[in-house]
């Protein structure tokens, strides 16, 4: 393998954190970035009888909340509670005119539940704020001026998802909020479509992995002159042990090391490969990062690889080049931040997914991005190189 030197290999850790206005992304505080953690205290058209007031969004919205609301339709539904598949079988219902019912039922709820976040985070009314006492008034001014809401993630990626968004909607409608809520068309990969576009120009593929804390999704991104026209999605593989907030060093290290060998499984080792300098790869991670490391604030089992290094993102480039030789660029991204990259340069928007938790993500502007094909082409492989 020939010397590399790892500092010739560029880094994309997404916008400065001190070239935006944003007030969600110049914090240092990953709590306040955080929407789980809203409380909805009042919601104009919610009575006590909703089970919304007084929650969280994170216990309204989240995949244990959706699913305990399935569990307790599970009669109706025809339905095990105990099935480890229940959300997909549970999107089968629409699908049979006797189940379809008690289905919808079920979808308007969350519907509405997203909805009432919506406007909460909208209105922005004292009994809502005194819950959220972390934000200032530019959070709350911020989400004001939204207009526009795009939905990722797997939980909203089936039929679930298609029956709740437009209930969401009219709920906003009626309460007189100006937010439109669509979902976006690439669903729970929709961090892998924003994080294949930080890369260079000349860039030929790109091996992209999405680190959640259920799943690691896994693609490939392809690039014609310049713009990404193709990702080809492989099957997800189990996240890594998420191990404890105590945890040692040496099971930090444990985790990158079980992270880099889902890497290193998807590159090309072929001798007649030929082209592995013309490959990039992307991380995600379920993980609230500022420039390329992760905020210390934010202790989930992805922000705890920051004690590996004074600079996280360097110190994965360094250890891939280490391992492969020569690669094209790194890209190290928050899922937010990612998902938010498919729909850069949308004004007024926030892009939310759904899933184990929801998070949250603001386009930022196109410029430096890799432009996008007007029909990306969307599939699945078994082989990426």
């Amino acid at each position: 393998m020939p010397i590399v030197r790892p500092d010739d290999i560029p880094l994309f850790t997404g916008p400065r954190a001190d070239n935006t206005a944003n007030p969600f992304l110049t914090t240092g505080d990953a709590l306040i970035r955080s929407l789980n953690r809203a409380r909805l205290m009042a919601v104009p058209g919610v009575g006590e009888t909703d089970g919304v007031l007084g929650h969280t969004a994170f216990e309204l919205l989240s995949a244990a909340a959706v699913a305990n609301l399935i569990r307790d339709a599970a009669g109706a539904l025809g339905l095990d509670p105990a099935d480890p598949q229940l959300l997909r079988a549970f999107n089968r219902c629409f699908d049979d005119p006797r189940r379809q019912p008690a289905a919808a039922a079920v979808a308007g709820v969350v519907g509405r539940r997203l909805g009432a976040l919506l406007l909460v985070l909208w209105r922005g009314d004292p009994a809502n704020r005194a819950a959220r006492p972390e934000w200032d008034d530019a959070h709350w001014a911020y989400w004001r001026g939204v207009r526009r809401v795009v939905i990722g993630g797997g939980l909203f990626a089936g039929q679930l998802g298609a029956a709740a968004v437009p209930v969401a909607a009219a709920f906003l409608r009626g309460a007189g909020c100006p937010i439109t809520v669509e979902r976006s068309p690439w669903g729970e990969a929709l961090p892998l479509v924003g994080l294949a576009r930080h890369t260079p120009p000349d860039t030929a593929r790109m091996l992209l992995f999405d680190f959640g804390q259920t799943s690691v999704k896994r693609g490939l991104a392809i690039y014609r002159a310049g713009a990404l026209v193709d990702i080809s999605r492989r099957p997800s593989l189990p996240a890594p042990d998420r191990g404890t907030l105590d945890e040692p060093p040496a099971a930090i290290a444990r985790r990158w090391a079980a992270m880099r060998d889902i890497v290193l499984a998807d590159w090309p080792d072929r001798p007649n490969a030929g082209h592995s300098e013309s490959i990039a790869i992307g991380l995600v991670l379920a993980a609230y990062m500022r420039d390329g490391h992760p905020l210390d604030a934010d202790r989930s089992s992805y922000s705890r690889l920051g004690r590996l290094a004074p600079h996280l993102a360097t110190f994965l480039r360094d250890d891939l080049a280490a391992a492969v030789g020569r690669f094209h660029a790194l890209a190290l991204l928050h899922d937010g931040l990612a998902a938010a990259c498919a729909h850069a340069g949308q004004p007024a928007t926030v892009v939310l997914t759904l899933g184990t938790a929801i998070g949250a993500g603001y386009p930022p502007e196109e410029e430096g991005l890799r432009a996008m094909a007007a029909e990306l082409g969307w599939g699945n492989s078994s082989q990426l190189v």
